[in-house]
């Protein structure tokens, strides 16, 4: 991403949830622009896209940013985006665009692939380094989501999903990025496992911030951010050589939501059989 418009598909065309939206919450690269339901990350990172997120190239979000505050209505057309502020009024034309593909559904991983990945990930000592602490508790649900080929009934999901939504500190708390990653890899092994925790994750009240909602939501149809896509793309297309580097990339993002990804990828890689027979 350098100085196109870009946006991922899932959340395009923009317009389709509403002409009218509102920022959610701003940061100092980044804002939430709120949508009826649906958040849009609007951002200006030139290494990571959102799920629902779209890139300004800097001079775009140069402008536009003063215009910018919590609260502040944007109407929402197919080609523009309007900001009505106290300063005044500003509008940027979203054309042309790059749409970018983040949805994982259509890889297909080989064991060799997902051998190499957990091994990468188990290399990290990633248990001890998530947001969350190490008690008990979360031991014994941890050890769960790993155990091999297990079949879960619907409260054992719902124990899951009770203690990690929201739990943990920050945007995103630590307890979601765990089970979006683990969802994530469920996914592309095509494990009637994903489905059943999407289900479960639909029905419930969840009790989080907005924005990991957004993510929840978009992990839940097979979405995820660029870079964990480029790591998956790359692991299909045996650029054994690029893997530690992706791995690296995850691990920066947030205070420690790229470590709580990686955990939650280990933990479903752990629960599947990899060993060659």
């Amino acid at each position: 991403m350098n100085n196109q418009l870009v946006i991922s598909d899932y959340i395009f065309p923009i317009h389709q949830y509403g002409k009218m939206g509102t920022i959610h919450s701003v940061f100092e690269r980044s804002f939430n622009l709120k949508v009826q339901d649906q958040l849009i990350n609007v951002a200006n990172f030139h290494n990571y896209l959102s799920s629902f997120g779209m890139f300004l190239p800097d001079q775009l979000f140069q402008e536009i940013f003063p215009y910018v505050q919590q609260g502040n209505k944007v109407k929402i057309t197919e080609n523009q985006l309007t900001f009505y502020s106290t300063v005044g009024v500003k509008t940027i034309q979203l054309t042309p665009a790059e749409v970018v593909s983040l949805n994982i559904t259509h890889f297909k991983l080989e064991k060799d692939q997902l051998r190499l990945l957990q091994d990468r990930l188990l290399a990290r000592n990633l248990e001890r380094r998530i947001g969350l602490p190490l008690d008990e508790r979360a031991k014994h649900i941890f050890k769960k989501m790993s155990q091999k080929q297990k079949v879960w009934t619907l409260s054992e999901w719902q124990e899951v999903t009770n203690y990690l939504i929201g739990r943990g500190k920050g945007l995103t708390p630590s307890g979601d990025d765990i089970l979006v990653a683990y969802q994530t890899i469920l996914f592309i092994l095509a494990d009637e496992r994903a489905a059943a925790l999407a289900a479960t994750l639909s029905a419930a009240n969840l009790s989080t911030t907005d924005v990991s909602k957004g993510y929840i939501a978009s992990s839940a149809k097979g979405y995820v951010n660029s870079l964990l896509y480029q790591l998956l793309l790359d692991l299909e297309n045996h650029r054994d050589n690029r893997v530690d580097e992706n791995i690296d990339r995850i691990i920066q993002i947030g205070h420690s939501s790229g470590k709580d990804m990686s955990f939650g990828m280990l933990l479903a890689l752990q629960s599947v059989e990899l060993d060659e027979k």
